[in-house]
């Protein structure tokens, strides 16, 4: 019986778990990327699960007012994605997508924890109070308070860290130099968003029906519970996930330009565009490849 084409065949940008190069029979693929979109969906679950009903829990159970719970809520979204930039930095920079989603994905369930913890035990809540009732309610003390913005800021770090490498690395378990990979990674791309949607469908609907009636303590228990999971699928991948190299962040190379820039600020702009700085172009073997540059203009001088 012959072996398949592909049987033994390896690949040249990426590597297995053990720093070998990665074999394209047994690395990489739906298998893989499938636990990776596993992650994505209970990140979006939990996420959006804290964030959809929180100003209710704010005002009734923490007893804030109307205007401070929106805004605390929009803080905690508008956080979790301004952090995707620094999520994004550390994976192309130092930690790489696998360890970057690994490590946020435990900070977050770390976070949603902690939150849950906070809905069971009793002396990290006020005590209850109906806001018809003649006695004014008794606000969330300093402690309670810290509690609450530790769980919730913990949470929108590891969804900002997390969110900002699942899409990378499940596009790196696809060969784009392969044909059939490169059609298989555009679907990867489709589900990637189905399963975002799904995620977000779950959190709106059924979550939100548990924490009205079943209470928040079962709602965020199940959000903690679903991160898990899904650190657990995601890690379950490792030895047939494709590792490829460390390439540097885009915002340090934008950064650069404007430090150059700045740097060359008094320096008088040639009349000859040829005497411009230029990078080469790029040579691989006997083949050599234009890259696209476009044109210098008196605008961006």
């Amino acid at each position: 019986m012959s072996l398949p084409v592909t049987q033994g065949k390896t690949l040249p940008d990426a590597w297995d778990y053990r720093g070998c190069p990665a074999e394209r029979s047994k690395s990489g693929g739906w298998t893989s990327a499938a636990m990776i979109l596993g992650v994505e969906a209970c990140e979006r679950l939990t996420t959006l699960g804290i964030a959809v009903n929180m100003v209710t829990y704010l005002t009734g159970t923490m007893h804030l007012g109307n205007a401070t719970s929106a805004t605390t809520v929009t803080n905690f979204l508008g956080t979790s994605f301004m952090l995707c930039l620094l999520g994004g930095f550390i994976a192309d920079t130092f930690l790489g997508r696998y360890l970057t989603i690994g490590i946020f994905a435990a900070v977050q369930a770390t976070g949603v924890t902690i939150l849950t913890i906070s809905t069971v035990i009793p002396s990290l809540r006020p005590p209850k109070c109906s806001r018809d009732s003649v006695t004014t309610c008794t606000p969330a003390s300093g402690i309670q308070f810290v509690v609450l913005y530790l769980a919730l800021y913990l949470t929108a770090l590891g969804t900002g860290g997390l969110k900002s490498s699942v899409s990378g690395f499940g596009s790196d378990q696809f060969d784009d130099s392969d044909p059939e990979e490169r059609s298989q990674m555009t679907n990867f791309f489709n589900w990637f968003f189905f399963f975002i949607n799904i995620g977000s469908l779950g959190s709106v609907t059924i979550l939100v029906y548990i924490q009205d009636n079943l209470g928040r303590e079962w709602g965020y228990g199940i959000c903690a519970c679903a991160i898990l999971m899904g650190l657990v699928v995601f890690l379950s991948g490792t030895k047939r996930y494709r590792f490829k190299k460390l390439v540097g962040s885009p915002l340090t190379q934008i950064a650069a330009v404007f430090v150059a820039a700045w740097k060359k600020r008094h320096l008088e702009l040639p009349s000859d565009s040829s005497l411009l700085f230029n990078i080469d172009d790029v040579t691989e073997g006997s083949m050599k490849k234009k890259k696209q540059k476009l044109p210098h203009s008196k605008q961006f001088r």
